[in-house]
């Protein structure tokens, strides 16, 4: 393991609680069924992807998902089906996070949109007081950077932007795919399991 200066943390899996079935089912209760694929991991319509890559807009979006549902919800009962399954941020992970600053360069570099990220921002300064991206140095977010993970360039754009280099930065993530895609540019990479973050990294890394 060579010296890190540079941590990217990814969100959802890492730092968030997620639980995406609790979407799929308040989606199935407002007529809007067969969203993902047969594997469970992947969205059967593009529109997913376009959203959380800053193509389509919110209400672009939310059109979209009206135009499946058999029972013809209104707008806001389906963003609140959609952010059914961001969950919470628990605490110990943010203290985790805390005791890094100024030790290392912290980054954030997630997949997400825009009714997401809204929801998740709110509730973390709420419950916290203080801004959820003053946690990091930069956080970048797919739909503002307009490139979504695995996608070599998103991982391009924030080494760039931060002037990072890779050999110095290390990526957690929960998705094999995106691990994968940061070390063919030579960034380390920590792959999370069951939200072993806590325990493993800091034990095995740092």
């Amino acid at each position: 393991m060579k010296t890190i200066k540079n941590i990217i943390f990814d969100l959802g899996g890492v730092i968030l609680n997620l639980d995406v079935p609790k979407t799929i089912s308040e989606l199935q209760t407002i007529g809007i069924d067969n969203i993902v694929n047969k594997t469970g991991h992947h969205y059967e319509y593009s529109f997913f992807y376009d959203f959380e890559i800053g193509k389509i807009s919110k209400e672009e979006f939310l059109e979209a998902l009206f135009k499946l549902s058999s029972k013809a919800p209104n707008h806001e009962a389906i963003k609140v089906a959609w952010n059914a399954m961001i969950l919470d941020m628990p605490k110990a992970r943010i203290a985790f996070i805390e005791s890094l600053k100024g030790k290392y360069n912290l980054y954030l570099l997630s997949n997400t949109n825009a009714i997401h990220q809204k929801h998740f921002l709110d509730e973390f300064e709420t419950a916290n007081g203080y801004k959820f991206n003053n946690l990091f140095t930069k956080a970048y977010y797919s739909h503002e950077v307009k490139i979504r993970k695995p996608d070599a360039g998103i991982f391009n754009f924030l080494l760039k932007d931060s002037n990072l280099k890779p050999e110095e930065s290390i990526f957690i993530d929960d998705s094999i795919d995106n691990i994968k895609a940061a070390e063919n540019l030579g960034i380390q990479t920590f792959h999370v399991k069951d939200y072993n973050l806590l325990s493993d990294f800091a034990s095995q890394v740092l």
